[in-house]
């Protein structure tokens, strides 16, 4: 069984064109789908049946906040930016899934013996991509 360290991860996002750039500061990252499910019992069933319905997902980021990093820029709600997770690294044949998502959330804030940070919620709008690296 593989086994990956969670500091061999990574996130790149880009607005409206261009070239993903890997976000500085980030502690961690994570992605999670989800599938609908439709009712599909009938009558004079005993026991309910489903049909797999829409898939949609949802990512969050949890970063140091810097405010001079570009790709941190990236991240306003209501943006639609482009993001690529990768959870093993970033080279040849290391899984990456990618895919459009929209800002639904960006937090700031620190406290008086911390650094501040910066929490984003995404909103997946499309099919997620999963891949591997070239």
């Amino acid at each position: 069984m593989a086994t990956y360290f969670g500091s061999d991860g990574s996130c790149k996002v880009v607005t409206s064109g261009g070239s993903p750039a890997s976000l500085g500061e980030l502690l961690s990252w994570s992605l999670t789908m989800t599938a609908d499910t439709v009712d599909s019992t009938t009558m004079g069933d005993t026991n309910r049946t489903y049909v797999a319905g829409l898939a949609t997902g949802t990512a969050s980021l949890s970063l140091y906040w810097d405010p001079d990093d570009a790709a941190q820029q990236d991240l306003v709600q209501r943006d639609s930016v482009d993001a690529e997770f990768y959870g093993e690294g970033e080279s040849s044949g290391d899984t990456k899934y990618s895919g459009t998502f929209i800002v639904t959330s960006a937090a700031r804030g620190t406290t008086h013996d911390g650094l501040a940070t910066l929490e984003v919620e995404m909103q997946l709008t499309g099919a997620l991509t999963i891949g591997t690296v070239t």
